[in-house]
């Protein structure tokens, strides 16, 4: 997500002009807990990269904006039933497949590792997953082909679920499960406030993806607020290039 933050001053800035027209349509933007991009804050307010890029972009467009947390299949079914208007994250769901536009636009990069234990050796995916305990972050969606492994009766897992990745990092360190499936992003916020470096806790990347602007099908104007956000992300990626070039 580290292209988010380059933007944000940017597009913080040209929000504050953003004229005050009447009767602006209400965008409602959808996330879940996945810090540094997108997490509620101390303060339980809406925080994050990804969630201030939304909020600026869909201002400057002309939208008022809410947001709602919730986790990954509440997130995918209001924007289904279109409850949900907007998600800033990963493109192709299944879940989704036929209820949504999405952009082309890349906000950021979404990958997936499995993390093991220092004194393990990097697993051989799947044949080494037969038989051991599989440590999950609730809320989660996971992507094929761990889907397609956890489904596998013939790998004999044990799962086990955890909604913090603080605890999902001392359950592995302590052998209580002997792999995680987590995504890189929140694990490296999470082992930056615990003080732990990388090579404290190796892992082996599984599948990377981008994130963009999803819209539910359902939401008034979809077409148009996805027109709208590109136009306005290409708008400020252009100022963002400017300012880097002068």
């Amino acid at each position: 997500m580290k292209v988010l933050r380059t933007m944000l001053l940017i597009t913080g800035l040209l929000a504050g002009f953003t004229a005050n027209a009447q009767s602006r349509p209400l965008i409602t933007v959808g996330y879940y807990e996945f810090p540094p991009a997108s997490y509620t804050n101390s303060s339980n307010k809406p925080a994050g990269d990804i969630i201030e890029l939304g909020r600026n972009l869909l201002t400057e467009a002309g939208y008022d904006v809410v947001f709602k947390a919730l986790p990954s299949a509440r997130l995918y079914s209001e924007l289904i039933s279109g409850d949900i208007d907007v998600w800033l994250g990963a493109p192709n769901k299944p879940e989704l497949a036929g209820h949504t536009l999405e952009s082309s636009k890349i906000l950021g990069e979404i990958t997936l590792a499995v993390y093991y234990h220092p004194d393990s050796k990097p697993p051989r995916l799947p044949d080494d997953l037969k038989d051991k305990k599989i440590i999950l972050i609730g809320g989660y969606s996971y992507w094929s082909p761990v889907t397609h492994w956890l489904a596998d009766k013939s790998l004999n897992l044990t799962l086990t679920r955890t909604s913090q990745h603080a605890s999902a990092i001392a359950m592995l360190m302590r052998k209580r499960g002997d792999y995680l499936f987590d995504y890189l992003e929140p694990m490296r916020d999470t082992q930056q406030k615990l003080g732990l470096d990388e090579l404290s806790l190796p892992y082996v990347i599984i599948h990377s993806t981008t994130a963009t602007f999803i819209i539910s099908k359902r939401a008034h104007n979809a077409e148009k607020i996805l027109a709208d956000l590109d136009a306005q992300f290409e708008s400020f990626s252009s100022s963002r290039l400017y300012q880097h070039n002068r």
